[in-house]
């Protein structure tokens, strides 16, 4: 799409700024009127819930955002402006008039120690935590998780000697405008009011296995559910599944955004108004970027493996699975609509081919509950869900791909074993591993003065050397410090 760009001040006027060294500290920021804006054309909601609907009906991914791509650099775009004499700030604004919320894909994005990147709404309500070396992964990438509201500001403030890296090293390509999701817009993005919050009485037995599931957001416009699980290992290797129709690919695995603990704060009567509008669930916990390890249109499955692990003070957990050829009555846990958490609990639950077919007793999935774990007796998962037309208030039938039985055995690409069973004690199932998080530690590994943020085992693979668990790149572990 064709992008509309109003620089307000000019590269010119931010030579200026930065060749005679004019301060500008914390408290003498610019104006955000005065930063240039990149803005993206105005949504088509009447055409968007049509496509909606399309895709509905022939069981695609929901869409929550309209991709916008684009080349844009440090050097290409914004505002250079100084914070003091040792320290530069890069801004930049990105708009959709229309907009409910806007989130960004970086192709490039390998931060020098000193800088971090910081994006928020234009109100200063809503901020993304910094983002910084530590976020350099191998594949380069970087894509955020949502600003609600019309604009975000991008923001990067480096020493002035590293300013060229900068340049070098970030390229925004994708602005991605929302329609959805993070708001009930005109009707869309709610999970109606049958479905049952995770807060709710009906959760409290499931408290080890709800952490664990995560709603997410793929090459930032559309959006499914997975879950965290657990090997026989027990290492808490951050391995994802959901389903194969959410389109991860070896291709856009690296665009994932996963958010935890996405919840209403209490419980909403099941039924009620309030259950079936917009909940307050929290963006803050997310994890970005992942490696496809494994995927089968057989049984719909998919495996990734996440770039980190999520904050062990998020309390996420790794599920257990079960081989079993059948399965007793537990629970789904998921994300309708791509809303805050929900669970359900089935009346029957029969092996048919490839698939489980579900009928539900107490709540309902929806679009964007793709993905997410269906559970037996024992809480283990069985499969993750693929397909159905259960919805609000109807008693139709969903249908879960039965991966961990069927999909087990084959090459490392389309069989759950080799990633799932790394010990190779071939068990017919495991349990839940709690506590979650922190997992294989990361750390900065070094390849010539290049550093990134992962595990020791990634770095021995790609010739790094690791310079030790937590160990961070902000302090020039590679060298290369500037004098």
């Amino acid at each position: 799409m064709k992008l509309i760009i109003t620089a307000l001040i000019g590269m010119t006027c931010t030579s200026v700024f930065a060749d005679l060294g004019i301060s500008t500290n914390e408290s003498q920021r610019l104006p955000h009127d005065v930063i240039p804006v990149v803005t993206v054309p105005n949504l088509d909601y009447a055409s968007l819930f049509a496509e909606d609907r399309s895709r509905e009906n022939v069981g695609q991914a929901p869409q929550f955002a309209v991709p916008n791509q684009t080349s844009i650099t440090p050097a290409t775009h914004g505002l250079w402006e100084r914070v003091d004499m040792d320290t530069l700030r890069w801004s930049l604004r990105v708009s959709c008039d229309n907009a409910i919320s806007m989130n960004l894909g970086f192709a490039h994005y390998n931060m020098p120690a000193s800088g971090t990147m910081t994006i928020s709404d234009t109100r200063g309500q809503f901020k993304i935590r910094p983002f910084t070396a530590d976020d350099n992964k191998p594949h380069g990438q970087l894509w955020t998780p949502v600003v609600p509201g019309t604009e975000a500001i991008i923001e990067i403030v480096v020493d002035s000697n590293e300013k060229a890296l900068v340049v070098k090293g970030i390229k925004l390509s994708s602005i991605n405008a929302g329609y959805r999701w993070v708001r009930d817009a005109t009707g869309r993005g709610s999970s109606e009011a049958c479905n049952i919050d995770v807060m709710c009485p009906e959760g409290n037995a499931w408290w080890d296995e709800i952490p664990s599931v995560g709603v997410y957001t793929l090459n930032g416009y559309l959006t499914c559910t997975g879950v965290m699980m657990n090997n026989t290992a027990q290492d808490q290797t951050p391995y994802f599944l959901t389903a194969n129709h959410c389109g991860v690919t070896n291709g856009s695995d690296s665009s994932i955004v996963v958010y935890w603990n996405y919840q209403n704060s209490y419980c909403r009567t099941p039924g009620s108004s309030d259950s079936g509008g917009n909940g307050n669930g929290s963006f803050s916990q997310f994890t970005s970027g992942s490696t496809k390890r494994a995927s089968r249109s057989y049984t719909d499955f998919t495996l990734t493996e996440l770039s980190s692990n999520p904050n062990p003070a998020w309390g996420v957990t790794y599920s257990g699975w079960s081989r079993a050829g059948s399965a007793s009555l537990g629970a789904g846990i998921h994300h309708p609509e791509a809303a805050e958490k929900r669970i359900s609990f089935p009346d029957t639950v029969n092996a048919s081919g490839e698939y489980w077919d579900v009928n539900w007793g107490e709540g309902r999935t929806a679009p964007g509950s793709s993905g997410s774990p269906l559970y037996d007796g024992n809480h283990r998962v069985v499969g993750q869900l693929c397909c159905g037309s259960s919805y609000c208030p109807n008693d139709l039938n969903d249908y879960y791909g039965r991966s961990i039985g069927l999909s087990w055995d084959g090459n490392n690409t389309n069989s759950l074993s080799s990633w799932l069973d790394p010990v190779g004690s071939n068990p017919t199932g495991i349990d839940t591993l709690v506590p979650g998080g922190g997992g294989d530690p990361s750390g900065a590994c070094c390849v010539g003065t290049s550093c990134t943020y992962v595990t020791a085992a990634d770095c021995s693979s790609s010739g790094g050397k690791y310079q030790g668990d937590y160990v961070s790149c902000t302090t020039y572990p590679c060298g290369g410090a500037p004098d």
